[in-house]
């Protein structure tokens, strides 16, 4: 008996042991052609319990149980999962290649395709681009991320700011057309900054005419098209998405202190022949000051009753450290459902962003708020029912005096001016006033899109399709400008302007803004209310046909468009209530209104046929037949085709070698296609326009009104011409595991609408518009992306994108070949100036160079310090000849200010359950000449100056209170232009580098306890515009703001680097 209950105890201690131990599996994995997968994982699933293949394929392993689920896995092979049961050794599990390279279809006009079988210049990307950026928006996300999709930022980083998109580079000079790409978002035109990037599935480029040619007219330079997320047949899936955001500005000038900025601007009056503003006693003033001597930066002016302004003021104040906040917060939060059953399926979304802006004082907000909801029945066998509606509320508030002016006026602020007044009040020239008090300019905008679309099969294979789109926008406009005083030494009251340094201006612009500068003493109060509807039908029918390698398919259908939009103004001074304004029931003060109407249609009948055979042949014919209202009745109609084949030589007998070694896909395209351009500014650019304005003189008590004559038309304005023609490979190695494409492309916008020549001055108008023009833009595009696994735990990617174009000018009508201007064989972006041979050291040398090249016609009083510019044609005398292609005088062509060599670099490395992804994105070339600016210079006149710490690398004998600099990088200073004529020597490098963001993940680890409340919880930190690499001076390389605005370029919000913080949770 004690033996039987040994051995049975024996016997349970053995079970008991192996239930504890486990159970031992191995076996070996291999690919279809019976190789072995080397680093292959296998994992017991819903458990951390794995392994990795070895050198020959095979694997062992301790399962808790023989009815765990292995889950087999490699980069590129599909995913595989077997139950183990009684067989624990000798397993075989075989993989097979990812059909993703093959199978995976993109989004193209009206459809989708096989990826394979593309013939056209298309890229698509999912929605990991968006999510793993807190982004305000989706351009940010875009950027860097395709080739060919060129994304420019020069204006800074205000909230609600936008970036320029060209999709493979300059289309028209501008003068009559634009050249932007058509954005539709499930169909329907819209703002691609406004939607929320949480609710994108996807994004396709289409780049070239094969791609976007049946979209007619409406898409010469390419298509976006968005698609939103949709449900999906699965129980109810919750996800929430947020952040909070720590902003904080970069790239900030580093101001000189008061003492440095009296002695430059003393030097710079003196090298120009003048007297020096501040004398002995103004300097002692400053330096009192600065050491505490004084308790006030300002005092009484003698002998009025009114304070010593600006450089008469002694204080020591950096101004940007004023106005610009340390931090700023903003936050975005996004609450979805998506689920659904085999016959319903639904995804509703919630977004709201709130962004706050940099400035200390003017209390700058940007709101978003977005309802997406997209629902999908299937009515019958045959029919089905998409339907898509997306509400965007938008609004942003910030005072009326935030804008260029404020920039510029911010940008010369004197170090002497000090924030506060001796009374405590803040000086009215810091800006402060004016940002608190001087009113508020709110934009808002409403959005509501809705698609319906129904599909109907009535055989299969054939399908008919029937979209009826609208968008409805609702944009309100206030801007107001406040009356404000500062107080006099006695304790009275003075009014000063809300805009400092611009004369009292009324007047209607002709898109119907009002231009409005009151004077000092005088409020205002502006609003506009407008309107905007969109309507977009389309019926279109396909039919495939599959029979053994062959595979054909039909598209045909017609396309109607029509849009409306109205805006109306209404405006009046001296209103009654400022902390609640409203217009006069009456005619008011100086009342000011405009009433904007316009519409347009469109008609266009589209046909499609793609052929493929074995996925090795490919053909695409378009044909786009549309007809635009936008011109005279004989001219409206037109017809644009396109043809586009491609090649895949993996898929040849000749190449089955080398595909079995991995390099499956090795794809040869070309394409060729004309489309016609309808986007003209004006919706019906050949009638007369008439734009009343005010005379400026009064009849009768009221200011009189001018109507000028007609601006004369052309009735033979027509189309213009895009003509597309390109090549390109595509190339997919090691189960798509490396993939990369090269395209070459050339564009000709023929029939360029441009001026006529010009009219005698007599006649008083200026010459129409006609199609007299002609564009070449010549371009390529590189990306490559390669991902792996390294183990069981680690898994990698890296991808890059590089393009590059130019633009040539080959026709133009202009007898004077002015510089300026536009002419024949101009490559857009070439910058004109002298060259420079160095910097006179003395007096003598200059005069030296003087007697064989005289420099009279750029200045006078030149000496030691001076610039001495090289007389290239040899008359003696340094100058600008005509100004013309026909007489350049002595000016050659010393840079580009196009951006060439975009780029970005993306890669990310996972281990177990935590990411790490970066960024890149940058300009690999870009000159840039900041004319006539005093924020590059110092100096741009006698009040245009802007001092800061780089400037002090200027010119200077010994003996200077500053210290003695005869090697510096610019000239002396002057109130003059001598030192700052556009050269080569201050050409700047505006290429650049940026870390654009850096982020680290950790997912919460997915156990069989877990997934039953949470399906996904993921936490992040992220940084953005971490750091910049470029040689440009003092500005920012994405805020150079415009070298033609009327306040000169860098006059621009700051750009800002981010800190957020993040959590994801699906339920």
């Amino acid at each position: 008996m004690k033996k039987a209950f040994y051995i049975f105890f024996s016997l349970l201690l053995c079970a008991l042991t192996a239930h504890a131990q486990g159970i031992k599996v191995s076996g070996k994995v291999i690919d279809n052609t019976n190789e072995a997968i080397i680093g292959g994982s296998i994992i017991v699933k819903n458990t951390s319990i794995g392994t990795i293949t070895d050198l020959d394929g095979n694997f062992s392993l301790t399962v808790p149980s023989k009815n765990a689920v292995l889950v087999f896995s490699y980069v590129g092979m599909q995913t595989k999962e077997i139950t183990l049961g009684d067989k624990t050794s000798g397993i075989t599990v075989t993989l097979s290649p990812e059909t993703k390279l093959l199978e995976e279809v993109v989004v193209v006009g009206f459809g989708t395709q096989k990826k394979i079988n593309l013939t056209g210049a298309v890229k698509s990307i999912d929605n990991k681009v968006f999510e793993s950026r807190p982004i305000a928006n989706a351009v940010q996300g875009l950027q860097g991320a395709i080739a060919g999709l060129n994304i420019i930022n020069d204006n800074g980083g205000a909230p609600g700011q936008r970036m320029q998109i060209n999709i493979r580079g300059v289309g028209t000079i501008g003068t009559g057309s634009n050249a932007t790409p058509l954005i539709l978002i499930d169909g329907i035109e819209g703002d691609l900054s406004s939607i929320n990037p949480n609710d994108i599935e996807n994004v396709s480029v289409l780049k070239d005419a094969a791609a976007a040619a049946i979209y007619g007219s409406r898409a010469p330079f390419g298509v976006i098209l968005v698609t939103t997320k949709s449900g999906v047949e699965q129980k109810t899936q919750f996800t929430y998405t947020g952040n909070v955001r720590v902003s904080n500005p970069v790239s900030i000038p580093d101001v000189v202190d008061s003492y440095t900025y009296a002695l430059m601007v003393n030097d710079a009056y003196i090298n120009a022949g003048g007297n020096p503003p501040f004398s002995s006693s103004q300097i002692n003033k400053i330096l009192k000051y600065q050491k505490g001597e004084l308790p006030y930066g300002i005092e009484k002016a003698e002998g009025i009753n009114d304070w010593a302004w600006n450089q008469r003021s002694f204080g020591n104040t950096d101004w940007y450290q004023v106005h610009l906040k340390p931090v700023t917060y903003s936050q975005e939060h996004n609450l979805s459902a998506r689920g659904g059953t085999k016959t319903v399926s639904y995804f509703l979304s919630a977004n709201y962003l709130g962004q706050n802006g940099l400035f200390t004082y003017a209390n700058e907000h940007y709101n978003r708020l977005s309802i997406n909801g997209r629902l999908s029945v299937k009515l019958s066998e045959n029919l089905h029912l998409n339907w898509n509606t997306r509400l965007i509320n938008t609004s942003n508030d910030k005072p009326s005096s935030l804008n260029d002016l404020f920039y510029h006026n911010l940008g010369r602020r004197s170090p002497l001016m000090p924030v506060y007044m001796p009374n405590g009040d803040f000086n009215k020239e810091s800006l402060i006033p004016s940002l608190l008090d001087g009113g508020r300019s709110i934009s808002k905008n409403q959005t509501f899109n809705n698609l319906a679309q129904f599909t109907y099969e009535p055989i299969k294979s054939w399908r008919i399709y029937f979209d009826l789109g609208s968008r409805i926008e609702k944009p309100n406009e206030s801007k107001q400008f406040n009356k404000l005083s500062y107080r006099l030494p006695d304790g009275s009251q003075n009014y000063f302007p809300v805009l400092e340094g611009v004369s009292d201006k009324s007047e209607v612009n002709a898109d119907g803004s009002i231009n409005r500068q009151p004077a000092a003493g005088v409020n205002y109060y502006e609003r506009a209310m407008g309107n905007v509807n969109y309507l977009n039908t389309n019926i279109r029918s396909d039919y495939e046909i599959k029979n053994g390698n062959h595979y054909l398919k039909f598209l045909a259908g017609v396309q109607e468009e029509y849009y409306f939009t109205e805006k109306i103004r209404v405006a009046s001074d001296n209103i009654t209530l400022e902390s609640r304004p409203f217009l006069p029931s009456g005619a008011g003060t100086n009342p000011r209104m405009s009433e904007k109407k316009g519409d347009w249609a469109n008609l266009g009948f589209f046909g499609r046929i793609n052929y493929a055979y074995g996925d090795r042949y490919m053909l695409e014919v378009n044909l786009r037949a549309d007809a635009a209202s936008r011109f005279p009745s004989n001219q409206r109609w037109a017809t644009f085709p396109s043809v586009s084949a491609g090649w895949n030589i993996g898929q040849e007998e000749f190449w089955k070698e080398l595909y079995d070694a991995g390099f499956e896909m090795v794809k040869l395209r070309g394409s060729y296609g004309v489309l016609g351009n309808q986007n003209t500014p004006n919706f019906y650019p050949y009638f007369q326009s008439m734009n009343s304005r005010g005379g400026g003189f009064v009849i009768g008590g009221t200011e009189a009104t001018i109507l000028p004559g007609p601006k004369p038309f052309a009735t033979s304005l027509t189309w213009e011409k895009i003509e597309n023609s390109g090549v390109g490979v595509d190339f997919g190695f090691f189960s798509n595991r490396l993939s990369a494409s090269i395209d070459w492309y050339q564009r000709i916008t023929r029939d360029m609408v441009g001026p006529a020549k010009k009219l005698p001055a007599i006649y008083g108008a200026e010459a129409p518009l006609t199609n007299n023009a002609e564009l070449q833009t010549r371009g390529w595009e590189f990306e490559i992306s390669w991902r792996d696994r390294i183990g069981k735990d680690i898994s990698y990617f890296a991808s890059a994108t590089l393009s590059d174009y130019e633009s040539i000018v080959t026709k133009y009508d202009t007898p004077d070949g002015a510089l300026g201007d536009y002419f024949p064989n101009k490559k857009l972006g070439d910058i004109w100036g002298y060259q420079v041979e160095g910097i006179a050291k003395n007096d003598q040398e200059m005069a030296d160079w003087l007697s064989h090249s005289s420099q009279s016609a750029l200045g006078k009083n030149w000496g030691g310090g001076d610039l001495m510019y090289k007389d290239l044609d040899k008359s003696g005398s340094v100058n600008n000849g005509g100004n013309s292609i026909y007489d350049t005088g002595d000016l050659s062509v010393i840079g580009n200010g196009t951006p060439r060599y975009a780029f970005g670099l993306n890669t990310g490395i996972t281990w177990k359950f935590i990411d790490l992804s970066l960024f890149f994105q940058g300009i690999g070339r870009r000159e840039v000449f900041f004319n006539n600016s005093a924020t590059f210079f110092g100096f741009a006149g006698e009040w245009q100056r802007s001092l800061y710490m780089a400037h002090l690398d200027y010119f200077r004998y010994a003996g200077d209170p500053l210290g003695a600099n005869q090697d510096s990088y610019y000239g002396r200073l002057r109130t003059d232009g001598n030192n700052i004529q556009v050269s080569d020597r201050f050409i700047q490098n505006a290429a650049y580098v940026r870390l654009k963001n850096m982020q680290i993940s950790f997912t919460l680890p997915k156990t069989a306890a877990l997934s039953k409340h949470i399906q996904k919880a993921r936490f992040y930190v992220s940084g953005e515009n971490l750091f910049t690499l470029t040689k440009l001076r003092i500005y920012d390389p994405e805020a150079i703001g415009s070298a033609i605005s009327a306040y000169g370029p860098g006059k621009t919000y700051p750009m800002y680097r981010i800190f957020s913080a993040g959590l994801e949770i699906t339920l």
